[in-house]
């Protein structure tokens, strides 16, 4: 009985033994699966990371190299329009932008390139001084009094029905004058278009100058 008894015991004894292996190895196998998944999981975010860090690379290298470029164009287009003595060398590049975008950077160069076509066109979206105003006037004055002159020129050769019609005529061409002239100035002066406040102080003073030295010089005509 005492022999049976040890004997059961050891068989016990083993089965737990064993159960216990067996329990350890399988812990030990599901750690070793769960760490493998762990280290394929960070394989593979890092292969992500790194073709992203390769694709933006290869994007800010792309759009530093189109940049250069536009700047350049942009630059020399400037000098033409200015006098490249103004503008000088092509500057370098200022500090990094800190957080890069392409597409604004894009749209800076777009609308730099439009700006300076209207500038050459006299169109840039800007406001003249204040004072552009009267001289806007004075220049409708000048070319309403210019045009008064010249019609008194013609109606002291003979005062014919053609030489009428034609110093009248002269009147009316003195009052369009002045918004072209002023659109001259305005471009030269300032790289923009007159403003309908402008043209209507042009006009209102170019029929005021006609209007009354027409009728204070030529009531005796």
């Amino acid at each position: 009985m005492t022999t049976d008894t040890g004997y059961a015991g050891a068989v016990a004894a083993y089965l737990k033994d064993r159960a216990d292996a067996d329990a350890e190895i399988r812990a030990a196998d599901a750690a070793y699966k769960d760490e493998s998944g762990r280290l394929s999981a960070a394989v593979e975010a890092a292969r992500t990371s790194r073709d992203e860090a390769n694709r933006a690379s290869v994007s800010a290298a792309t759009l530093v190299a189109e940049t250069d470029k536009a700047v350049a164009i942009l630059w020399r287009s400037l000098g033409d329009f200015v006098g490249h003595r103004r503008t000088g060398p092509t500057p370098s590049a200022g500090a990094p932008d800190p957080e890069p975008d392409a597409e604004r950077v894009r749209m800076r160069l777009e609308r730099s390139g439009r700006l300076l076509s209207l500038a050459r066109q006299g169109e840039l979206p800007i406001e003249a001084p204040r004072h552009t105003e009267a001289t806007a006037a004075l220049i409708g004055a000048a070319t309403g009094a210019l045009a008064v002159a010249v019609a008194l020129g013609v109606l002291h050769a003979d005062g014919s029905a053609v030489r009428q019609a034609l110093a009248a005529l002269t009147l009316f061409l003195g009052i369009a004058t002045g918004p072209i002239v002023l659109g001259v100035w305005l471009s030269w002066q300032y790289r923009v278009r007159p403003r309908p406040g402008q043209t209507i102080a042009c006009v209102g003073a170019a029929v005021f100058a006609v209007c009354a030295l027409a009728g204070f010089f030529m009531r005796g005509l």
